[in-house]
């Protein structure tokens, strides 16, 4: 049943965008509840051509937000639900090719482009693809290189017309059902692999180990994003696992990379806080939910509750520092994460550039319709000490640390995690071991130009 008690005689794309209306003032954090008129709400609805339309006038009835000079709600948004068979709840549901790229100088004079990330489960993750691999040509085409120019520190392309030939052809070659692609990995070895677009169910565990140093063993810990971790699910255990092997080693550090994690599911966050929380804080608050006046009451959405969430300690660790690896795109959920461990622990946060992306808020899934879902930022979300409005992200202790693509993950000369062991030590040493870790020959400082593609955007659902 629709919303609009006159809208019978309204056409169905019509009585779509009047339910974006409706349910947009129903739920949006900055809604005043206050409901108008069926005929008022026609007028505003008939205005826009599009229920995409519709919403990003909603969104701009929010306050103004001075950080990013636009409406402070840039996070709502519509999913379009009419081609979804089955039941796709989860966000470790991904589809393509599950590689990431940038353009980056290899030396002085030339760039090419380098995977900065190959997504878990993937074709590409399972082809052997890896972070730091170079991309020498693509099907029959082996000439993907840009003339670049680097001086004092940086570097520049010299034509930016073969600068975009290649990025073209990057972006059309991630548009084919399968490519075959010819990488130079970081040891000097070649491989042509053939990888394909399809779907696949994400792994987010990127990479893990421990570094053992005299004084202490540290963890590490790259995760992707925040899948759902229900009893029985695999991407459960996989966690189980990767935190008995820190209690085995007793880890006295963690280093937890959160680069390209964009969000993922608040119970994740809580789960994996539990992993790391000390015994002080057990059964102390984690965070608590603000919301408008129409959710704050009772029963308005059946089956969701937003009562305060209290600590459940799940670990024999006794930690000292938590560090976070942190980009630009770290958001939603991963923010929750490091906000909520912060008034009780030692939590250092190394960045690329100034912190992190700064959504302190999230969203459930209203179905419309059967084709259409709204996203509407719903609640926002404190810790203990009622910080939240990081809406400009979560500040960074060091800043403007550069995340070195030419290494891969987990690889202690890359430049965020290097800048984590050097803190956590005081100085790397040549003694530490990390198991499963190989020795691929001295970084050489190449620099990173452009990403070609980013990451997709995350969320905080419930």
């Amino acid at each position: 049943m629709l919303p609009i008690s006159g809208g019978t005689d309204r056409a169905a794309d019509q009585q779509l965008k009047d339910s974006i209306f409706h349910y947009y003032k129903l739920y949006s954090l900055w809604s005043d509840n206050i409901m108008p008129e069926d005929k008022a709400v026609f007028s505003f609805t008939d205005a826009y051509g599009s229920p995409a339309d519709v919403l990003i006038a909603l969104k701009k009835t929010t306050p103004f937000h001075a950080g990013y000079n636009a409406n402070i709600d840039r996070f709502s948004y519509l999913e379009d639900r009419s081609n979804i068979g089955g039941s796709p709840e989860d966000l470790d549901l991904n589809r393509g090719f599950g590689l990431f790229v940038s353009l980056g100088a290899v030396n002085e004079k030339v760039a090419y482009p380098i995977i900065y990330y190959a997504e878990g489960g993937s074709s590409a993750a399972q082809a052997g693809i890896r972070r730091s691999d170079v991309i020498l040509g693509i099907d029959d085409d082996q000439d993907f290189s840009v003339p670049v120019s680097c001086e004092g520190g940086g570097c520049r392309f010299l034509d930016d017309k073969i600068r975009q030939t290649v990025v073209n052809k990057l972006l059309a070659a991630l548009q084919q059902s399968s490519v075959r692609i010819r990488v130079r990995h970081t040891d000097g070895i070649e491989s042509t692999l053939v990888i394909s677009s399809k779907p696949y169910e994400v792994n987010p565990i990127i990479k893990n180990k421990v570094f053992l140093y005299p004084a202490k063993a540290i963890g590490y810990l790259a995760l992707s994003s925040f899948e759902a971790v229900p009893e029985g699910k695999v991407g459960r255990s996989r966690l189980n696992q990767v935190f008995e092997d820190f209690e085995q080693h007793q880890i006295r550090d963690l280093i937890f990379d959160l680069r390209y994690n964009t969000g993922g599911h608040v119970s994740t966050v809580e789960y994996i806080a539990n992993k790391i929380i000390g015994a002080t804080a057990d059964g102390a608050l984690m965070y608590k939910y603000i919301l408008n006046a129409y959710l704050s009451k009772p029963n308005n959405l059946p089956g969701e509750s937003f009562d305060d969430v209290s600590f459940k300690r799940n670990n024999n660790l006794n930690l000292s520092t938590v560090y976070f690896l942190v980009t630009d795109v770290t958001a939603s959920a991963s923010e929750l994460l490091i906000n909520v461990l912060r008034p009780y622990m030692n939590v250092v946060i190394i960045a690329d550039h100034n912190g992190t992306y700064g959504k302190p808020v999230g969203f459930f899934r209203k179905e419309i319709m059967g084709k259409t879902g709204l996203w509407v930022a719903s609640f926002k979300l404190t810790n203990a000490r009622n910080q939240t409005d990081y809406w400009d992200g979560i500040g960074a202790d060091q800043r403007n640390v550069a995340d070195y693509i030419f290494r891969d993950f987990g690889d202690a000369e890359e430049t965020m995690l290097s800048a984590a062991l050097n803190h956590s030590v005081g100085k790397a040493s040549s003694s530490a071991l990390a198991s499963g870790r190989s020795d691929r020959g001295p970084a050489v400082k190449m620099s990173k130009l452009e990403n070609v593609n980013a990451v997709r955007e995350g969320y905080m659902r419930r």
